[in-house]
């Protein structure tokens, strides 16, 4: 079926009402002329349908393509421990909302339309036009495999000699790095050339190209396996969501260590890479993680958060996993030996400022240059349940049925717009004790606010992690990264966090020790002190520092995944000139050091 899109509206030709007058009627048609001749028809790319699993340590986390993680559409599949066959996760999803200029909703989400064919995101990256193309749509319906057997091999050929003597392994071949030459043999297709990029990787002779014949190789965060695939959600009306449509691209790079640390041998890792291919602005834009957290028994789970840590986590509300025995829920369960899981935000996203008064800074209007950026990560927590849950829960509580009743979720409002707030459920539309965290205490803590102090029923509920607000400009460029840490055997009922926590400390540790640059933290705060002008940049740029003056000592620029792209030394003029030059579309993390050994780090994006 072919569909013809007003370019950046949310309504398609399709759905237009045929109540014109005549003359109202040879206007609109001359008006559509107009716009077919000047925007292509696309055809309505096929419902994703690839799927792998993640399987390098003691998870087994299944991926399937477009949006939605940890199950296969049926039954859920994020198996923990790896040898068992009890899951700790039903699904999980993507979802992205904001308002554009005009007042109009812009939503993405996945839930569980993988059951029924509805989707809001399809496989393939972005064309410039923004506009998907069914070509990428087909051939970009897969995963990229990648190992670090496969890249140690690779790297120990050229690093001999400088040379690629032996047979490159097939999956570094196969990478869909950007110009990759390899491609139409490999993969059957050439890759598409875009400004920001496709797979991530390790340009060794910083040409711009992946080709692995020069000795270049996949960047996969020194993982034991990863799986890299692409997806937009301009490939069709959004038909899980009803949402506008954003335009925009999702890269995923998603990879596991087989570790002797326990608790990274207990992980999963995501990266997510957003790119806007719109033609305008959007407003209050949030990202969210929409998780079912079916942990065993899907009747009897305890939901909460840590906003400290930015994660959410899911517990048992009894010591035994089931309704009233081990045996009598559908799925498998944890029985006595009832674990925790986090799913902790690790890096991002990003959202720009401005600098106001005293060195405020504000959020941005559209129109307004941004002056910097700053890293948000988990702004709100919010939960919902299950429709059919029992005893019913209240009717403003229960599943979003449009686009404003999930928007609502990502900035902790109910579904029917009533705030969430302290204690009990949360719903209460008579208390005005706003918060943007449901569940926020220690479940083994008396005094604090968890599900277990509130005594909630038994029921079947489902986490939103919001993060936000944001303006998503044409072009930008954000990223975020989270772990999915699984604890094992946790005395219940209303078990102490504190171990949850020590892993997840564990985790963050090692993934900053595997990604260096993407624990942006100040040595010294940066406020203001060093800044990019402007930012974003285009040609050129320049980083000011008036108050260190002839102090610094030198100037790095790192990619958002720790690559050293440039060093700048014997700056002494309060002020360095950075041309665009080879730098990459996307966020830059700049890191300037003194001589008096203090560092100031920041972000600028480059578009």
């Amino acid at each position: 079926m072919y569909f013809a899109f007003l370019p950046h509206f949310n309504v398609p030709v399709v759905h237009l009402q045929n109540h014109f007058t005549m003359k109202t009627s040879l206007s609109f048609l001359f008006c559509l002329f107009f716009i077919l001749a000047t925007y292509q028809l696309f055809a309505q790319c096929d419902v994703a349908t690839a799927q792998v699993e993640l399987n390098a340590n003691n998870v087994r986390a299944r991926l399937p393509h477009a949006g939605s993680l940890w199950w296969d559409g049926e039954d859920a599949q994020y198996i923990a421990p790896a040898n068992g066959d009890v899951a700790a996760l039903f699904a999980g999803g993507l979802w992205i909302g904001g308002i554009d200029d005009a007042g109009g909703m812009k939503f993405a989400s996945s839930t569980y339309g993988k059951a029924n064919g509805q989707t809001d995101y399809w496989p393939g990256p972005l064309a410039e036009s923004s506009l998907a193309d069914l070509t990428n749509c087909e051939n970009f319906d897969r995963f990229w495999e990648m190992t670090d057997d496969d890249i140690a091999a690779h790297r120990a050929d050229f690093e001999a000699d400088g040379v690629v003597d032996g047979p490159i392994p097939q999956r570094v071949l196969a990478w869909p790095g950007q110009g990759n030459p390899n491609s139409l043999a490999i993969n059957g297709f050439e890759l598409p050339s875009y400004p920001h990029g496709l797979a991530p990787f390790v340009d060794v002779n910083a040409d711009g190209t992946y080709n692995p014949q020069d000795g270049d190789y996949p960047d996969i965060n020194n993982a034991t396996a990863a799986q890299w695939y692409v997806f937009n959600d301009a490939g069709g009306i959004h038909t899980e969501s009803s949402g506008g449509i954003f335009y925009v691209e999702v890269q995923v790079l998603a990879y596991a260590y087989a570790s002797s640390i326990p608790d990274v041998n207990n992980a999963t890792f995501y990266d997510y890479k957003v790119i806007s291919r719109a033609l305008e602005s959007v407003n209050d834009v949030f990202f969210g993680l929409w998780v079912d957290p079916d942990l065993g028994c899907y009747l009897d789970d305890y939901i909460g958060c840590q906003p400290e840590r930015d994660m959410m986590y899911v517990y048992n509300m009894d010591a035994l996993d089931g309704v009233t025995t081990c045996d009598d829920c559908i799925v498998p369960t944890y029985c006595e030996a009832i674990p925790m899981l986090g799913i902790k935000l690790l890096s991002g996203p990003y959202s720009g400022r401005v600098f106001g008064e005293n060195g405020t800074l504000e959020m941005p209007q559209i129109g307004t240059q941004i002056d910097t950026f700053v890293e948000i990560g988990m702004t709100n927590f919010m939960y919902y349940n299950n429709n059919a849950s029992s005893p019913s829960p209240p009717p403003g509580t229960t599943d979003p049925e449009s686009p404003i009743e999930s928007y609502n979720l990502l900035t902790s409002r109910w579904a029917d717009g009533t705030p969430l707030v302290t204690g009990g459920d949360g719903y209460d539309p008579a208390s005005t004790d706003y918060t943007n965290f449901a569940f926020p205490d220690n479940p083994a803590d008396p005094e604090g606010w968890s599900m277990c102090t509130a005594e909630m029923p038994a029921g079947d509920v489902r986490m939103v992690m919001g993060m936000g607000g944001m303006r998503m400009d044409p072009s930008s460029v954000n990223e975020f990264s989270f772990a999915v840490i699984f604890v094992e055997d946790v005395p219940h009922p209303c078990p102490d966090i504190s171990v949850l926590e020590d892993a997840a400390d564990v985790v963050e540790d090692f993934y900053e020790d595997n990604n260096p640059m993407t624990n942006t933290e100040e040595v010294v705060r940066n406020d203001g002190q060093v800044r990019m002008l402007p930012n974003p940049m285009t040609s050129s740029g320049q980083l000011v520092f008036p108050e260190l003056g002839n102090q610094v000592e030198s100037v790095s620029l790192y990619s958002i995944n720790g690559q050293l792209l440039r060093q700048y030394a014997q700056i002494d003029h309060g002020q360095l000139t950075v041309d665009r030059g080879d730098l990459p579309t996307g966020l830059v993390i700049y890191k300037l050091t003194t001589k008096q050994a203090k560092v100031y780090t920041g972000k600028f994006l480059v578009q």
